[in-house]
């Protein structure tokens, strides 16, 4: 039997593999044989590893939002006491931050939802999980501001931070970049000045 750091190396291996595939060929066409293939292992070792594809989809899954959770954990832990809401729009729309295989697979994971209803309300949690953190760094940034204002900022940042995250893998103009995150700044331009 392998020793538990050899299998736990190997199953990273194997859900690296599996994002390449998912990034590449959607969720539909990332096959246990491409995965074997993008890992250099035998199909046999997938599944004694991860399992089926079901298993390397969940394992798939259960990754991504544990990542994406930590990312937002560091991104909150990060922000100063001072300027706190203009560091928080340099970061989410840093493009040196982005990472275009992580948006191809939520975006196939997405795509997937709507057949696994499951998997749409993992995603759904996490993109509610997403707006209360956003909602909590305004609340505590703009305490005047009315729920209501602080509620629709989060939500327009939420959606303008995705969408140029998902335009990333096709070449994002940088005069387009730019102007989200001024659209961005207007929101908050807009709490803040609800909050003197």
């Amino acid at each position: 039997m392998a020793r538990p750091e050899i299998k736990d190396d190997r199953r990273e291996q194997i859900l690296d593999a599996f994002e390449q595939c998912v990034a590449r060929y959607g969720l539909e066409g990332a096959t246990l044989g491409k995965t074997a293939a993008f890992a250099g292992l035998a199909r046999p070792l997938i599944r004694h590893n991860v399992g089926n594809k079901e298993d390397l989809q969940d394992a798939l899954v259960q990754r991504f939002l544990q990542r994406s959770k930590a990312a937002m954990d560091e991104l909150v832990a990060c922000l100063p006491e001072e300027n706190r809401l203009d560091t928080l729009l340099d970061i989410l729309f840093d493009p040196r931050g982005a990472n275009p295989q992580l948006v191809l697979v939520f975006n196939a994971l997405s795509a997937a939802a709507p057949g696994d209803p499951a998997l749409a309300k993992q995603l759904q949690r996490w993109l509610t999980d997403f707006v209360t953190r956003l909602e909590a760094v305004l609340l505590q940034c703009c305490p005047r501001a009315p729920t209501a204002l602080v509620e629709a900022v989060a939500a327009g940042l939420t959606g303008i931070y995705f969408n140029v995250e998902a335009l990333y893998p096709i070449g994002l103009s940088e005069r387009f970049a730019k102007s989200s995150r001024q659209a961005a700044k207007m929101l908050v331009i807009a709490l803040e000045a609800a909050n003197e």
